[in-house]
């Protein structure tokens, strides 16, 4: 029998070679391309203890901001940047401020690089928030990063991180 000018009865002992060669290369991707997709951050990340407000406030450089901070409930977000090659990155806003926002990511993010962040439950006509990385922290299961917005948002996009 001749299929496309080859001998085919002649190839015939090395079908199973070529057969679990091919099977062999398919798995290997399928391997490498899940390892790659990062993990995703499915919980949010337990609560701080408030703790004593008896204590006296800590004036430091660090904690002399323009904007105090507010916890609450974390509030699942969308990021979208280069880094993540084209997909998407969830997260929890853990505290936020009129100056910039504390997300709970999965993978770490340089710091210096811009990320549009967007709530979750957003609808379709809220713009995304352009935010600078200013820190990024192990924390063992997450990382948190620190966030500024590069200009505020308007007051009904910040409602919606909480």
């Amino acid at each position: 029998m001749r299929l496309l000018a080859v001998d085919w009865v002649r190839l015939q002992p090395y079908l199973p070679f070529v057969v679990g060669g091919v099977l062999a290369l398919v798995l290997v991707l399928i391997v490498y391309f899940f390892k790659r997709r990062p993990k995703r951050l499915l919980m949010p990340p337990p609560a701080k203890n408030p703790g004593n407000w008896e204590e006296p406030a800590d004036d430091t450089y660090a904690n002399r901001r323009s904007s105090s901070r507010r916890d609450g409930t974390p509030v699942r977000v969308v990021l979208s940047s280069p880094a993540f090659r084209g997909q998407m990155e969830t997260g929890w806003v853990l505290d936020r401020s009129t100056g910039g926002l504390r997300i709970a990511v999965s993978q770490p993010i340089a710091v210096g690089a811009t990320v549009q962040v967007r709530a979750e439950n957003a609808p379709s006509t809220i713009p995304w928030v352009t935010v600078v990385i200013r820190s990024c922290r192990d924390t063992g299961k997450h990382q948190e990063l620190g966030c500024a917005f590069e200009t505020t948002p308007p007051w009904n996009v910040l409602l919606l991180f909480g």
